[in-house]
């Protein structure tokens, strides 16, 4: 029997190591939703970890009374039509027949929640797919207002991608409604450290990696969260198949080749 790995690259909340980037990250999301300031971008380039820091959040909100969400985890939807039913949908709303019927519904139900104190939050991850006409519906979406807040609160997490779009002359009306877009940074040495550890602990383990292996490691995965914990993934797997209780340089550099 192969024993649990503590390098798994699900994007599982739990596993996520919070380095101050990322509590810094964490902290700006919350605080607009929690002051109802509209629309959040959280951004990163592939395997920053984004998808695990929405997760995180949208975790927090899930069971509180005091919050309705949605997650969208991947928008492929076919028009901005779609996108708006998806998030109804998720929210326990009915479809309608109609763009405008669906806005209608949306905004009754946005306006009772208000009315309740319930704030709503709307999580979309992989953003940097949505078309133009998706991202000009979630600017729509944010003139739901009263004269003093938003009655719908937005985090969009995308790729580098979804940034340069914002920044395009087609999206400047939706550009100039996002509150913060905090970026995700790559990992330090010392952070790669304390990530590996606190994987193992997870697992009731000991690091397998010895003091002096961390800079390959960090070497070869670049600082970035994903490609670090695959090269460690496939360093351990080599380990018990060869039957070694720690990581050698000849198993990081051979799992470092075997990743793309």
């Amino acid at each position: 029997m192969i024993k649990s790995t503590p390098f798994s690259i699900s994007p599982n909340p739990a596993n996520l190591y919070l380095t101050p980037s990322l509590k810094s990250t964490i902290f700006k999301i919350r605080y607009t939703i929690e002051q109802r300031r509209g629309l959040a971008c959280l951004l990163g380039d592939v395997g920053m970890g984004k998808s695990s820091v929405l997760r995180l959040i949208h975790s927090e909100y899930t069971d509180s009374e005091s919050f309705s969400s949605s997650m969208i985890q991947t928008p492929n939807f076919t028009s901005e039509f779609g996108l708006l039913k998806g998030i109804c949908a998720d929210l326990g709303l009915p479809p309608r027949n109609s763009l405008y019927n669906q806005e209608k519904e949306l905004r009754e139900f946005l306006f009772k929640q208000f009315e309740s104190d319930k704030n709503t939050i709307v999580f979309i991850d992989e953003s940097q797919r949505l078309s133009d006409k998706m991202l000009e519906l979630v600017r729509t979406m944010l003139n739901l207002e009263t004269n003093t807040t938003k009655l719908i609160q937005i985090i969009l997490c995308g790729q580098l991608e979804l940034q340069e779009r914002l920044t395009g002359k087609k999206n400047k009306a939706i550009r100039s409604r996002v509150f913060m877009a905090p970026m995700l940074d790559g990992l330090t040495l010392a952070e790669t450290k304390a990530m590996i550890e606190f994987r193992c602990e997870r697992e009731g383990l000991v690091s397998p990696v010895p003091n002096d292996l961390y800079q390959p490691i960090y070497d070869l995965g670049r600082g970035i969260p994903r490609e670090i914990l695959k090269i460690c993934d496939i360093a351990y797997a080599l380990m018990l198949e060869y039957e070694e209780s720690t990581f050698n340089l000849e198993l990081i550099e051979t799992a470092g080749k075997q990743i793309l």
